[in-house]
């Protein structure tokens, strides 16, 4: 049972309703909220549905409401419903049968708007049960948004969260010193190993791994100075999160002496078990490769990069990777959502998948005015004809680079396909005559 709704016809609603008794209420019950209508919900989740619901009912009694009713079911609007519709001083729906509960209950009991109500009466829907039999799509066509709500709640599926689950602080550590500062990174080491004890041991009491913490360092002159570290995979393990710490301190260089530590947990999951392999397209579990890729992220930053972007004509050398610290690259998601949710709106556009290194292929050519275009190629067995051509783009240089010269003539093709793809033609190759290549396609 996740719900109990208790109801009264003679109780004030809004800002009148007695506050005395949701104070009684509150003894059987640490949560409970007064909704719409008067509707008293009560949560119910690890409690004894059926002893909650005679409880407060009997409270309801005792404040002179002789007439309160009790539902109790999975569902908030079965529990609504076993409390206004039933003339008893409880009722309890059977786990699995709220559907089969609510079906035999007239349509208006959901209060439809007029023009639903008069649409559902000319296709002769009236009870719940019926309606909950309609097809979603004939629904949706013919009776709307408002129908569509409707039928969900016939159908036992309501989506009223009247309970959120509580926010629970995340762990965090803290010491502080007042005597002397620490400025040696191996004594600085020493101190948080003690804090990361204490906020792992807090995780895995609470079953949960981190993926996030933050170093927060008290300076002598009275400043904070913070640095955020980042796990490839969530983990609480103190061995796992002290190794990153250690490489941390390593790398940063710090304002000033330390006077305190703050070690604070940003973000937390819960220990789900892992449901597929990196390596397998089917569902076989395989935590020991996740666990040697993340340890690979976690000890080589390299493998994290960035790319830096020149003016070189050519593209597949146009592009430097350089390393990235993964803190700050993790970052740059949660830039892009940023902006996303402050109203900016993506264009849609086509990407340059580049082929590296350009493949060769071979070109059956057609003159056009005072050069050759390509009309069809042959890619790894396969032809592909082409139906339109914009070029030539020429390109060269490179005469004193240490790839030596080049000279390229290139080309945007559409395929009768529909795919738009970029040859070029390479015309100072000094192995071999000039030679065709494709260096990619848009997506």
């Amino acid at each position: 049972m996740s719900y109990v709704c208790l109801w009264s016809p003679s109780w004030p609603t809004g800002a009148a309703f007695p506050a005395e008794l949701i104070t009684d209420l509150l003894v059987h019950m640490p949560h409970v909220s007064v909704g719409a209508q008067g509707r008293v919900w009560a949560d119910a989740r690890g409690f004894d549905a059926g002893a909650l619901a005679v409880k407060l009912v009997d409270v309801a009694h005792r404040h002179g409401y002789s007439n309160a009713h009790a539902g109790a079911a999975t569902t908030a609007i079965a529990a609504e419903l076993a409390a206004t519709q039933r003339r008893v001083p409880f009722t309890i729906v059977r786990p699995g049968h709220d559907r089969e509960f609510i079906a035999p209950f007239p349509i208006d009991v959901l209060e439809p708007s007029t023009l639903l109500d008069n649409l559902l009466d000319g296709i002769g829907v009236e009870t719940l049960g019926a309606l909950a039999e309609l097809d979603a799509e004939h629904v949706e066509v013919r009776l709307g948004a408002e129908g569509m709500r409707l039928w969900k709640l016939a159908r036992a599926d309501d989506p009223r969260l009247l309970f959120a689950y509580p926010a629970r602080a995340l762990p965090s550590a803290s010491v502080e010193w007042v005597d002397y500062a620490l400025r040696d990174a191996e004594r600085l080491t020493f101190v948080v190993n003690a804090q990361v004890g204490i906020v792992c041991d807090k995780m895995a009491g609470d079953g949960q791994r981190a993926r996030e913490i933050s170093l927060v360092f008290a300076m002598a002159d009275r400043t904070e100075f913070t640095h955020r570290i980042r796990s490839a995979r969530p983990t609480a393990s103190q061995k796992a999160w002290m190794r990153l710490i250690r490489a941390a301190l390593e790398r940063i260089t710090l304002p000033d002496a330390v006077t305190g530590v703050t070690l604070r947990v940003e973000s937390v999951i819960g220990n789900d078990g892992v449901q597929g392999d990196l390596f397998d397209k089917g569902f076989a579990s395989a935590p020991q490769v996740e666990r040697t890729v993340s340890q690979l992220m976690d000890d080589q930053g390299d493998v994290v990069l960035t790319p830096n972007n020149s003016t070189h004509p050519l593209v597949e050398v146009r592009t430097e990777w350089t390393r990235e610290d993964p803190a700050v690259a993790a970052t740059s998601g949660e830039r892009g959502v940023a902006k996303a949710q402050s109203g900016a709106k993506p264009t849609p556009r086509l990407t340059l998948q580049l082929v590296s290194p350009p493949r060769a292929v071979a070109v059956k050519t057609e003159e056009r005015r005072d050069h050759r275009v390509p009309v069809q190629y042959r890619d790894g067995g396969t032809s592909y004809g082409i139906v339109d051509v914009a070029g030539p783009e020429r390109v060269s240089g490179g005469q004193w680079e240490e790839g030596g010269p080049y000279a390229r003539e290139y080309f945007r093709c559409v395929r009768k396909d529909g795919t738009l793809v970029w040859l070029y033609r390479d015309t100072v190759s000094i192995h071999r005559p000039a030679e065709w290549f494709l260096h990619g396609w848009w997506d």
